[in-house]
């Protein structure tokens, strides 16, 4: 099987042996017999000059035997590319022939692209060898002047080995450029995982999310419906009250009802993607605000907490809101206290005309100032924050700031 780089085609091209295609293969084959038959017709002229344009027997016999080698091997030189022993068949029976030189070099080089010491060894002895019978064959021994073997043999021995040296040199940057996109694909392959593996991350996180919304929800609806029941129940007995308490009691009733109606149509919602429901601890409301700010400052924290246009008592009025914030906020100062335990911060709540704001901002420490507006840390805490604020028709933004501070802004109407 074939050591030799492959290209990079589709299926529908035509192949021949070592992946070349067809056109490459025979554009090889056609400037090795062109230009191999210069070489031959420039030695050709030479010994019709030396013999008075006279060839002997024997020389006409070497002269068809030049040709016919040649064109052999330049005709199966372009489609043996990924054949070792094609090449080194090349190789054996080229030097016999100066039309096949082209062809020659071609197989010698695509040798030394294997970077093979023993495979080198061989084509070095094969080609003086050979090269040192041909001139002997052309060239009776008698006729050789004193050194002139040796010097055959070293310059065919040189002449070989600059072939298989750039032969190498090619193979070792096929080698590289391999290398190089072979780690380039397996770059690719961790950055796919990575990113799979974030994906997967921020789905559980916001199916967590999920699941806690929908604890909030049953909780909450489980004491909008005790409100119902008990002035209903009041009613049914109480016959003693006036006819603006019975009416202040039915209106309690319908405000309760109304609540969890609005609370089971969110719960819905939210448990589209899990079933997982718990009753837990009572649920936050906006006084639960204050009492988060005041155990945050117990604990060492520095946080200040603002109103503006806007009162505690006007955001309990929208109870799934207040609790929504109460948990964004509780999630925020959990962020900060991880990521920023030293930094001061600052809560602002806001009264818009269409909806309720809150700005949160803290330093970021020196050294975790992060490259982009991506939040530190794992940024999945931020993702349940966003998918609370959606889940009312709200928005989240977040990110850190020229003044080296990180701020997120939640908005819900």
């Amino acid at each position: 099987m074939s050591d030799f780089p492959q290209a990079d085609a589709g299926p529908h091209r035509l192949r021949l042996l070592g992946g070349r295609p067809l056109l490459r293969a025979a554009l090889i084959s056609v400037c090795c017999t062109l230009l191999g038959a210069g070489a031959f017709l420039v030695l050709l002229g030479s010994d019709l000059e030396d013999n008075g344009g006279d060839l002997p027997g024997s020389a006409v016999l070497l002269v068809f035997l030049d040709a016919l080698i040649g064109l052999a091997a330049c005709a199966v030189v372009g489609p043996v590319k990924g054949s070792r022993v094609g090449n080194l068949l090349i190789v054996v029976v080229a030097v016999w022939s100066t039309w096949a030189v082209p062809a020659w070099i071609v197989s010698v080089v695509r040798l030394g692209a294997r970077r093979s010491a023993g495979m080198d060894t061989v084509v070095v002895l094969v080609t003086v060898l050979g090269g040192l019978g041909y001139t002997m064959l052309r060239e009776p021994a008698a006729a050789l002047q004193p050194g002139e073997s040796v010097l055959t043999v070293m310059v065919g021995a040189a002449f070989t080995a600059g072939a298989l040296l750039w032969g190498r040199v090619r193979g070792t940057r096929s080698a590289l450029v391999a290398a190089l996109r072979e780690q380039a694909k397996s770059a690719e392959h961790a950055r796919s995982a990575a990113v799979l593996m974030r994906e997967a991350e921020i789905a559980q996180a916001r199916a967590e999310e999920r699941s806690a919304i929908a604890r909030d929800m049953h909780d909450g609806i489980s004491h909008q419906l005790a409100i119902v029941a008990m002035h209903a129940g009041a009613l049914s007995y109480r016959v003693d009250l006036t006819a603006d308490q019975q009416r202040a009691t039915a209106n309690t009733v319908r405000d309760a009802a109304a609540g969890a109606n609005v609370m089971l149509r969110e719960a819905l919602t939210a448990l589209r993607e899990t079933d997982d429901i718990r009753p837990t601890s009572p649920l936050p409301s906006s006084s639960s605000l204050q009492r988060m700010v005041e155990t945050a400052r117990a604990e060492g924290a520095e946080v200040s907490l603002r109103w503006k246009n806007l009162t505690a008592a006007e955001l309990s009025k929208n109870p799934q809101r207040a609790m929504t914030f109460a948990r964004i906020t509780e999630e925020l100062l959990m962020n900060s206290r991880k990521h920023a335990p030293e930094a001061a911060v600052s809560l602002l709540l806001e009264g818009a005309t269409d909806a309720v704001v809150l700005h949160v901002s803290n330093p970021i420490p020196r050294g975790q100032r992060p490259r982009s507006s991506e939040p530190l840390g794992t940024g999945l805490g931020l993702v349940g924050v966003t998918e609370r604020a959606e889940l009312l028709g709200g928005s989240a933004r977040y990110g850190a700031t020229v003044l080296d501070t990180f701020e997120v802004e939640v908005r819900i109407p």
